[in-house]
């Protein structure tokens, strides 16, 4: 059986008549037709129906529309929903429609979707109109009901979001309180290693101070992971404070050289800056961009083998300052590029050992660019090394 055949089924047509024994008889007539028919002894009972949307079509006589009728009707079909305009079908007395039509069925026709047809009018003429108004009914109804499975995708939508937001707030509350719970006990390691460096317990032997040399690195390790997370986290909750000034550049990467140069004289890797001799002026925060580029160059240091170069440009281009960190590495495959800005994602270009770390600098890196108003991408060839290239708003 067809939709429409189940609706003109199911959805009844509302008659409503000057007496009972007209009802009855429109009742019969309709309902050999295969029409669902339910008669209303009063206006009050179809306004029910109309307002509650369980009705296919409304059939009333002229008669019926006197004015405490017609107003009640009126103000059923204005409390309609949005997607809802009931169908009515109004039969008139003969002869109406070929002048002015008297006030109560133009008020009708005004406020709701009226069909006029002018007594006498042939059975099948007043099912064929009947059957027309219950698949205009129908169409109605699939977009109330598509109305209804939208808004219950929305809800989902909007229950699904907040509960991952709730969740991803649950999970950087907790990484903070570990990262600050496990760096108590890291400061006591160190402090202690130092403590018995400096021989202030007693003398110790070369051997002993190299063990300590070693558990003091490891401690400086671990904590530079714990600061990732920590940094991460406050990033993710947004409690990372951002000073957007004028940077200069120049004076920024001469303070470089002291972070890296023990790493660098390890490995025996060759290192040059490249950068005008005019001061570069950028926009952002000294410190953050400090700390992205200690990142870049650590990150490079780790996959340039021993005695390769490591070359760090600065340029201006267009509107902003590019920052530039090129290694003569490995490099990163191809289909691994947009992997390497994942947080917790480690991209092994080494291809052999895992590398040590949480893999969130360089996400940490990138999204301290973002919200200094300037990006951080990548650039590389597997076996030809990689470009990590930090760019800055100029100064204006």
């Amino acid at each position: 059986m067809s939709t429409a055949a189940q609706v003109r089924e199911t959805l009844p047509v509302l008659v409503i008549t000057p007496t009972g024994s007209d009802g009855s008889i429109t009742d019969r007539v309709l309902s050999k037709a295969g029409l669902s028919v339910l008669v209303c002894d009063d206006i009050a009972r179809a306004c029910e129906h109309i307002k509650g949307a369980d009705a296919g079509a409304l059939l009333i006589a002229e008669e019926a529309l006197s004015n405490p009728v017609g107003r009640d009707l009126l103000r059923a079909l204005g409390e309609q929903p949005a997607w809802s305009d009931i169908p009515i079908v109004v039969l008139t007395a003969e002869g109406e429609l070929s002048g002015a039509l008297p006030k109560p069925i133009s008020e009708v026709t005004i406020h709701g979707n009226v069909t006029l047809l002018e007594r006498p009018v042939r059975i099948a003429t007043l099912v064929t109109v009947l059957r027309s108004a219950l698949r205009a009914r129908e169409r109605q109804l699939d977009v109330r009901n598509n109305l209804i499975e939208r808004e219950k995708l929305i809800e989902a939508e909007r229950a699904a979001r907040q509960e991952a937001e709730e969740a991803n707030a649950a999970k950087s509350q907790f990484l903070a309180t570990m990262s600050h719970e496990l760096r108590t006990p890291l400061n006591a390691i160190a402090g202690y290693a130092q403590l018995l460096t400096l021989e202030l317990r007693g003398p110790i032997t070369d051997a002993q101070r190299e063990d300590l040399e070693r558990i003091e690195r490891s401690q400086r390790h671990l904590l530079s992971l714990i600061n990732d997370v920590l940094n991460f986290a406050k990033i993710e909750a947004g409690h990372i404070a951002i000073e957007n000034t004028e940077v200069n550049l120049s004076e920024v990467l001469k303070g470089l050289d002291e972070f890296v140069r023990p790493q660098l004289s390890e490995k025996k890797l060759n290192f040059t800056i490249n950068c005008p001799d005019t001061d570069v002026l950028a926009c952002g925060d000294s410190d953050k961009v400090l700390q992205i580029l200690i990142n870049l160059l650590s990150n490079a240091i780790k996959f340039t083998p021993d005695g390769g170069s490591i070359d760090l440009r600065c340029r201006p281009e267009g509107e902003h300052i590019l920052l530039s960190v090129r290694d003569n590495g490995v490099g990163i495959p191809k289909d691994k590029l947009h992997a390497v800005f994942e947080p917790f994602v480690q991209v092994n270009r080494g291809y052999a050992t895992p590398q040590e770390g949480t893999g969130l600098g360089l996400s940490i890196s990138r999204d301290l660019a973002r919200r200094m108003g300037g990006d951080l991408t990548v650039k590389s060839v597997a076996g030809k090394g990689a470009t990590f290239t930090l760019a800055l708003p100029r100064a204006k």
